[in-house]
């Protein structure tokens, strides 16, 4: 614990010690910084995607600097970081509970960035859309799923495609369940 706080680990380490049949984990203040700045772009990169599936999917034809307006970031990373976590807990306790919170944030970023909701509320507009579109929506999910596991296979190419149509897909999901105006 002190190497974590005095910065003598500068990477990442793990060991099992097979006497206790513990594994540990450590990570030093270098690594701790970069993880955090990863987790800022990447909640930026899923902003830009969600935005400009948002715009796609209300006719509106995105420029390149229409990606970069992101209003209310500060709540695109509090809701990142809270779905994050109670991912990350489904997912330990037994995987299923992890799939499920993950399937039910599925518009969170969407009622983030489309109606200017705090974090929480947006966790809890996308949970309430969810549920009462459950087997839609898994549908969706699970078909964009396969879609980029297809574009991964191409030496993950194929996700330079598939990765923003599944944003955009789920942009007129958004507004089709929300009753937003879909363009014909």
């Amino acid at each position: 614990m002190w190497g974590l706080v005095s910065g003598d680990y500068d990477r990442f380490r793990d060991a099992f010690d097979s006497n206790t049949n513990t594994a540990s984990v450590s990570l030093g203040f270098g690594g701790i910084v970069m993880s955090v700045i990863g987790f800022v772009i990447s909640s930026f990169i899923t902003a830009f995607l969600t935005k400009g599936g948002l715009d796609e999917s209300a006719g509106k034809k995105p420029s390149v600097g229409d990606f970069f307006r992101i209003r209310n970031f500060g709540n695109v990373v509090l809701a990142a970081v809270i779905v994050g976590l109670l991912t990350g807990i489904g997912l330990v306790l037994c995987i299923l509970p992890g799939i499920a919170v993950a399937l039910f944030s599925a518009f969170t970023y969407y009622f983030v960035l489309d109606r200017d909701l705090a974090a929480f509320d947006a966790i809890r507009a996308s949970w309430n859309l969810v549920a009462k579109n459950f087997g839609s929506v898994l549908g969706l999910l699970v078909l964009l799923f396969l879609l980029n596991v297809a574009g991964a296979i191409v030496c993950g190419l194929g996700l330079f495609v598939t990765i923003p149509v599944s944003y955009i897909a789920v942009g007129f999901a958004y507004r089709r369940l929300t009753g937003s105006q879909v363009p014909a």
